[in-house]
């Protein structure tokens, strides 16, 4: 029997795709020796807890994409490397 859409299961039969799992773990993501090279730890404590760490992290999630929030990241990074050319979604009004 197939995984149900939707399913918290990894397709490699690992019960939950917790972040850890997904992070460290499932075989499905590419690239996780050079996040966790960058990063300088393998610890995910420690790579969620440290600003190097969490930029690694952080920079391969939206690289393996996953989430649609995390495509949208990617678009935006690609579209304008600077933040000059960037306007605000919205304008407050007191």
């Amino acid at each position: 029997m197939g995984v149900l859409v939707g399913s918290p299961r990894c397709k490699y039969g690992w019960p939950r795709q917790t972040p850890k799992h997904v992070i460290l773990l499932c075989p499905l993501r590419t690239g996780r020796e050079a996040m966790l090279l960058a990063a300088g730890t393998e610890n995910y404590n420690t790579l969620l807890l440290t600003q190097k760490g969490l930029k690694a992290a952080t920079r391969w999630l939206i690289g393996q994409n996953m989430l649609d929030q995390f495509r949208v990241a990617k678009e935006i990074a690609i579209e304008g490397k600077g933040a000059s050319n960037r306007r605000p979604l919205i304008t407050l009004q007191e």
